[in-house]
Order: structure tokens, then C-alpha cells, then sequence
């Protein structure tokens, strides 16, 4: 998919893709995804099936962007792509402000170990900074010189053409502005929680041990960086940032920081997933967040509008994910009738129920909402969920619970 994304620029010029294995680009023939072109077909782009850390060394050529996403990290012979000598080397072949970005899954490494990494692409890159959506799955960049303030205009533009803002909004990338909120650490960030960590390196690879990673400080580590307030904090106050980016991308930032911690927290533990859903449909316009909480995506929706499109009615399985659209899309009165439909087949899903109940108070049915509840309160199981909304609906909005 990403390579798709950078193929739709009408710049590119030239893209080189390299990898170890040949029936990695063979898959790219069979993929078949809403809007896809096999980038392979591109006459600007050119594959080698060839090592990554080879092909660097044997290529002349300089890059204005290299992207490297290895395979896992305690794979054999995958040490040797994460190492500050392999990092010299991506410097080396690029272009005077290139810019390099590298795959970082904390959750495959120990606290020690990510901080190895870290260290080696600081020790290289002194304008390094750390990036990620709601995961561990974190992008290291670098620049060779000083980082370029981002066009804004350019940007801007990525998404007022139709294909590449549905890719970008594929991702969760709304507007240019959510980018701000993917903000991890900088430089001076990485200088510090690494102080007196050694590098990643060629002549002491076993820094990767064979140590199985320990999730539950991945989380604690990751967690630490997804604290809505401490993460605009750190935004804010990043010399990076002020340096570089737009003043304009600095504003209002709180609920894409809140976003991405509440987002973080679902799926690394699980919460409150109708209070999280209240958060994103009340106080943001973004989609990506309100299908994510209704376990769907993007893909899943436009598959569940055509199978409803081809059927000429609603099929129960596509049912959860046209909700989930009806909602990205803020239109409360479709989902409810969606909902109602599968109330009248008997609802599968108690969570359902939830938010009809939901839906009608926020949509000023109440009443509806309390019609609605005895007749379902034999199904009801009563526990902090079920405590947690009848009084935040009685406060939101003048719900009585049934007795």
C-alpha cells in the first residue's frame, strides 16, 4: 500500500524497491484492494531482488528519500540492517537534505534493545526524531543536513487529490495537521533516555540478544510517550519542532494527542469502548478513529457497501460495518436505522443494543432510549459498563434507567 501511496505523485521520478526475496514483489501481482494499482507496473519503478545492505553498497546512486522496513528483528541476518554502520550507509547514499525513515517495533525488542537502535541512528542522524500512529510500531527519520521545513502547500495538496486522500486516510491521516499528532521524540529526547548506551553495531551485534521481548515493558515503555498532555508537552516545546514546522501545524493539537493515547490504551489493554466512541463522534470530525472503535476500517466498509449494493438490502454481515460508516460519516439517523433492523432480528451483539440506546439520547429521542431499555433489561447483565452508562446518559442527557 505505501508504495501505491508514493506512485500517485505525478513527481515521482524514480523509485528503486529491494528485496532479499522475490516472492515478496510476486504478491504484489495477486493483491487486488479498493483503488489498487500494482506499483510494479509503474515504468518509474525498478525491483532488485537483492540484500538491502548490498545493494546500498554496490549503487552509486544518491536517494532524496530512503525507506527501510526490514523483516522482524530477530530474524537471522535481519541485525545487520539495524546496526550504526548499516545507518552510515543509508546517510552515505543519500542526497543532501534526504531524508531517511526506519521501522522501529518496540514490541519485538527489550526496553535495552530499542534503545540501542535509538542510540546507533542518533549517533548518525543528529536531527533524528521518532514517529507512530497508536502502536509500537514506531518510524525513526533522519535527514542528511538540516531537516527542510515541509512545504505546506504540497502537503495540503496530497489531499485535495481524491486517491491519495483516500490512501492517507486509509492509514488514519486525515489533514496535514493530524501529522503533528504522530509526534513520538526528538533528538534531545533520544540523547537523554539513551545517556550511557552503547550503539547497535556491526562489531557487537549480540547488543540484539535472543532475549524474548517483554510486552508488558514494551507497553510501559510505548505508554510513557502516548500521554495525551505530556506528548503535546513534548511537541511543543522540541527544538525541532520550532525550527521546522509550520506554525500552523502547531494549533489545536490536544484531541489528536488524546486521540492517538486513547486509541493506544484500546489496543494494547482495552477500554471503554463506548465512552472512547462518544469522545471521537462529539468532539473531532475523523473517521478513521470511529470505525476503529467499531472494529472496521476503510477496506472492510467499502467491501460492506458493495456486498450491499450487489444484494440490493443490508446483509447481517455487512451490517456492523455500514453502521460503522454511517457513523464515520456522522449520521446518526442511518445508524439508528441500521440498528433498529438488527434489534428486529433479535440483536447478535449486546453492544449493539448499547448504542441504539446511545444514539437515540444523542440524536434527542430519549424517550425512544427509555422505551427501549425494559425491553431488553432481561438481557442486561449488570456490571460497571452498564453502571457507567445509565449514568452518563442520565447526565448527558436526562435519561431515566429502567428500575
Amino acid at each position: 500500500m505505501k508504495r501505491n501511496q508514493i506512485t500517485r505523485d505525478p513527481r515521482l521520478k524514480h523509485l528503486d524497491l529491494v528485496d532479499i526475496s522475490k516472492e515478496v514483489f510476486d504478491l504484489a501481482g495477486s493483491y487486488s484492494g479498493i483503488e489498487y494499482s500494482n506499483p510494479l507496473r509503474d515504468p518509474r519503478v525498478t525491483t532488485f531482488v537483492q540484500d538491502g545492505r548490498f545493494f546500498l553498497q554496490a549503487s552509486p546512486d544518491r536517494y532524496d528519500i530512503i525507506i527501510g522496513e526490514p523483516p522482524p528483528l530477530k530474524v537471522a541476518g535481519t541485525v545487520n540492517l539495524y546496526t550504526q554502520q548499516f545507518f552510515e550507509l543509508m546517510h552515505d547514499r543519500l542526497k543532501d537534505g534526504g531524508i531517511a525513515t526506519f521501522w522501529l517495533p518496540i514490541s519485538q525488542l527489550t526496553t535495552d534493545e530499542t534503545k540501542a537502535i535509538l542510540r546507533a541512528f542518533h549517533n548518525v542522524f543528529p536531527s533524528a526524531s521518532v514517529w507512530a500512529t497508536c502502536d509500537l510500531e514506531w518510524i525513526m527519520m533522519g535527514s542528511k543536513g538540516p531537516f527542510q521545513q515541509p512545504d505546506q502547500q504540497l502537503a495540503r495538496s496530497f489531499w485535495s487529490e481524491g486517491k491519495t486522500r483516500s490512501d492517507l486516510g486509509r492509514i488514519g491521516i486525515e489533514s496535514p495537521e493530524q501529522i503533528s499528532g504522530l509526534f513520538v521524540m526528538n533528538s534531545e529526547e533520544i540523547i537523554r533516555i539513551t545517556e550511557g548506551v552503547e550503539p547497535l553495531s556491526d562489531f557487537y551485534p549480540k547488543r540484539l540478544t535472543d532475549t524474548h521481548p517483554d510486552l508488558k515493558a514494551a507497553y510501559q515503555f510505548g505508554r510513557n510517550y502516548f500521554d495525551s498532555s505530556a506528548a503535546l508537552r513534548r511537541f511543543l516545546s522540541s527544538s525541532f519542532i520550532k525550527e521546522t514546522w509550520p506554525q500552523e501545524w502547531r494549533k489545536s493539537l490536544d484531541l489528536f494527542f488524546l486521540v492517538r493515547e486513547t486509541r493506544f490504551i484500546s489496543e494494547m489493554s482495552g477500554s471503554n469502548w463506548l465512552a472512547d466512541l462518544d469522545l471521537y463522534l462529539r468532539h473531532t470530525r475523523l473517521r478513521t478513529p470511529v470505525l476503529a472503535v467499531q472494529n472496521s476500517d476503510e477496506f472492510r466498509l467499502t467491501f460492506a457497501e458493495n456486498f450491499a449494493a450487489r444484494s440490493g438490502s443490508v446483509p447481517a454481515e455487512a451490517s456492523p460495518d455500514l453502521i460503522a460508516g454511517a457513523l464515520a460519516r456522522r449520521e446518526s439517523p442511518a445508524a439508528i436505522q441500521l440498528l433498529k433492523a438488527e434489534k428486529d432480528r433479535g440483536f447478535s451483539n449486546i453492544n449493539d443494543f448499547f448504542l441504539l440506546l446511545y444514539l437515540y439520547c444523542l440524536n434527542g429521542s430519549v424517550e425512544k432510549a427509555e422505551a427501549l431499555a425494559p425491553a431488553q433489561a432481561s438481557s442486561i447483565q449488570k456490571d460497571w459498563f452498564v453502571d457507567w452508562l445509565w449514568g452518563e446518559l442520565q447526565a448527558q442527557f436526562g435519561f431515566h434507567p429502567p428500575g
